[in-house]
């Protein structure tokens, strides 16, 4: 599951937390030089991106920067937005559904 926009793959979002407490719900990865953005919710209710530099002029930079629910939500909205465009129906209801879920939290 996935799609591209120009150098940029575009993954679904995971199912549940992984073993850190976080949830990967934005996934983009891109192969030239090699890098990675995630945007992900956190079990005590707080949303991050994550930007790792594998390759190139900032390799093994790693920044972190904490967002709002707002900012959270319409990320997820311009994704879903762009799996819409590209056919990737499945990773547009997977959004869906997280969206609903962090707008029913009370964090």
């Amino acid at each position: 599951m996935g799609f591209w926009v120009g150098a940029w793959l575009h993954k679904g979002p995971d199912t549940g937390y992984d073993s850190s407490g976080k949830q990967a719900i934005i996934k983009h990865l891109c192969f030239g030089p090699v890098e990675t953005q995630i945007w992900y919710k956190l079990k005590n209710g707080q949303y991050c991106c994550e930007r790792n530099f594998i390759e190139g002029l900032q390799e093994g930079e790693r920044f972190i920067d904490f967002i709002s629910k707002s900012e959270m939500l319409e990320l997820i909205e311009n994704e879903i937005s762009l799996c819409r465009k590209y056919g990737e129906a499945g990773s547009a209801a997977l959004l869906q559904a997280e969206k609903e879920k962090i707008n029913l939290s009370s964090f």
